[in-house]
């Protein structure tokens, strides 16, 4: 089996939407982020993943490096 590098990322959810995903995981045995990244990587009906519509548009938006929303220095461990 070889190992693929992988990279976090964060996004923002409506409650609704993780707690159907959180059901999904605990009934499957998965876990969160595995049944994201199976969606993520599927196909569509048009037969292309979601990835490969949007590839080209990674770091194609410009702004400063800071998350909009989020106070990093709660994150940090003391």
């Amino acid at each position: 089996m070889t190992s693929v590098a992988m990279k976090g990322i964060t996004i923002k959810l409506p409650e609704s939407t993780l707690k159907r995903l959180e059901q999904e995981a605990r009934a499957s045995g998965r876990t969160v982020s595995a049944i994201i990244r199976e969606r993520v990587e599927a196909e569509t009906d048009a037969g292309d993943s979601v990835y490969s519509l949007i590839h080209d548009l990674a770091g194609s938006l410009s702004g400063s490096g800071r998350a909009a929303t989020n106070d990093r220095r709660k994150f940090r461990r003391s």
